[in-house]
C-alpha cells in the first residue's frame, strides 16, 4: 500500500526523492489513523474501511484545498462509516480543507454537511444550509427522497410517493424560489408561461 500512496506524492511533486516519498507515505498513512506498517501490506490484506483510509491518504498526497469524497461510506458497516466520517471531519478541520461529499445516504449527509445540494438527473433542484433543507424541503423530489429514506423503526409503515414526483425533471424553463438564508428551490414554469 505504500507504493499506492508514494505514486501521487511523486506525481504531484510533494516529495522529490524516493526516500522522501517513502517517509511522507508512512506519515500520510498515520494521518488517516492506520499503523505506518500498513505501507508494507497488499490491498487484499486490508478491510474495506482500511482501503478507504488508504484512498484518503492518496487524495491528501497532493495537498489539496478541496477533497471530493464520492460515496466514501458505501458498502461499509455502520461503525466503520462513523470512523471514516469522523476522520474526514477531523482532517477537514486540521488541514482547512473544503470537502465535497457525494452520497445517497441522507442520514450521513445530515450528519456531516454544512450545505446540501440535491440533484435530480444531474440538475440542481434544491440547495441550502443542511438544517434548512432537512427541516423544510421545498422541492417535491427532495421531499420524496426524505420520505423514501429507510426508517429505523421496523414497525413503521411504508411510504407511498406519487408518480409525478418521479416524472422526468428535464422540463424547460427552470426558475428558482429563494426561501431565505441561502435556501433555494428549483421550480418549473408552466407550458403556457
Amino acid at each position: 500500500m505504500g507504493d499506492a500512496v508514494r505514486r501521487p506524492l511523486r506525481f504531484f511533486g510533494t516529495a522529490r526523492s524516493r526516500g522522501e516519498a517513502a517517509s511522507r507515505a508512512r506519515q500520510l498513512i498515520a494521518d488517516v489513523r492506520l499503523d505506518p506498517a500498513f505501507a508494507d501490506r497488499l490491498p487484499a490484506q486490508l478491510s474495506g474501511g482500511q482501503r478507504q483510509r488508504i484512498g484518503i491518504a492518496r487524495a491528501l498526497a497532493g495537498e489539496p484545498d478541496l477533497l471530493i469524497a464520492d460515496e466514501i461510506t458505501t458498502a461499509l458497516d455502520v461503525s466503520v462509516q462513523a470512523d471514516v466520517l469522523r476522520l474526514l471531519d477531523d482532517l477537514r478541520r486540521e488541514r482547512e480543507l473544503a470537502c465535497l461529499f457525494i452520497s445517497h445516504d441522507l442520514a450521513v449527509v445530515r450528519g456531516i454537511a454544512d450545505r446540501v445540494v440535491v440533484l435530480r438527473h444531474g440538475v440542481v433542484v434544491e440547495e441550502g444550509p443542511t438544517d434548512a433543507v432537512f427541516a423544510a424541503p421545498g422541492h417535491p423530489y427532495t421531499r420524496a427522497l426524505m420520505a423514501a429514506a429507510l426508517e429505523p423503526d421496523p414497525e413503521a409503515e411504508g411510504v407511498v410517493v406519487s408518480a409525478e414526483v418521479w416524472a422526468d425533471a428535464a422540463e424547460p424553463g427552470a426558475l428558482w424560489n429563494d426561501l431565505g438564508g441561502g435556501h433555494r428551490v428549483r421550480r418549473w414554469r408552466s407550458a403556457d408561461g
